[in-house]
């Protein structure tokens, strides 16, 4: 196999991007107005890809680190007094992306991801203990290849339950992120 051939088989590279972050809280067993609205934050997240390309399709699996995060406000309509705050995540996430590619320029793309919680903080205070550590998610979106540089703009969602006995409080959270990756090719 020439390395030209070779080069189109299989790719990877490096990544990087922003992204805005978002958590939302579902399933609340303790009080259902405590956290009713949310407020995106500025994401972050860099790592590694490789691609495989076989006949116009691709798998890329990927081992990104991730900091993420979002703002909840309690509804100011309860009794609750009116309280913000805020979440942060450090993550280790592996999306195993499947898509096609078009003229090997536009890609489209989805899969899951697995998703390894490094962290949680709310409000300064680990909340890492209460959460779920490894969960499951997906993400969904396009791709653009302009030689060695690689452009993506993804959505991605991820749910984690949260129990904490001694307050006896539980919920769903979902941490959801619109992300823009830009990274080079490195083979």
């Amino acid at each position: 196999m020439s390395t030209a051939a070779q080069a189109q088989f299989l790719t990877g590279g490096l990544k990087a991007g922003v992204g805005s972050s978002s958590v939302s809280v579902h399933d609340v067993t303790s009080n259902p107005a405590e956290y009713a609205n949310k407020e995106s934050v500025t994401s972050y997240h860099a790592g590694a890809f490789a691609r495989v390309n076989i006949l116009g399709f691709f798998i890329q699996p990927e081992a990104i680190f991730t900091q993420t995060g979002g703002r909840l406000e309690s509804n100011p309509n309860t009794s609750i007094t009116n309280r913000v705050s805020d979440i942060k995540f450090n993550r280790l996430d592996v999306p195993i992306m499947a898509g096609i590619s078009i003229a090997n320029l536009v890609r489209i793309q989805a899969g899951p991801v697995a998703s390894n919680l490094l962290s949680a903080r709310q409000e300064g205070q680990s909340i890492k203990s209460f959460m779920s550590g490894s969960d499951w998610g997906y993400q969904a979106g396009i791709g653009l290849d302009i030689q060695r540089l690689t452009v993506d703009v993804r959505y991605e969602r991820i749910n984690r339950n949260y129990s904490d006995p001694s307050l006896q409080s539980n919920y769903d959270l979902a941490n959801e992120q619109i992300l823009l990756s830009l990274g080079l090719k490195l083979f």
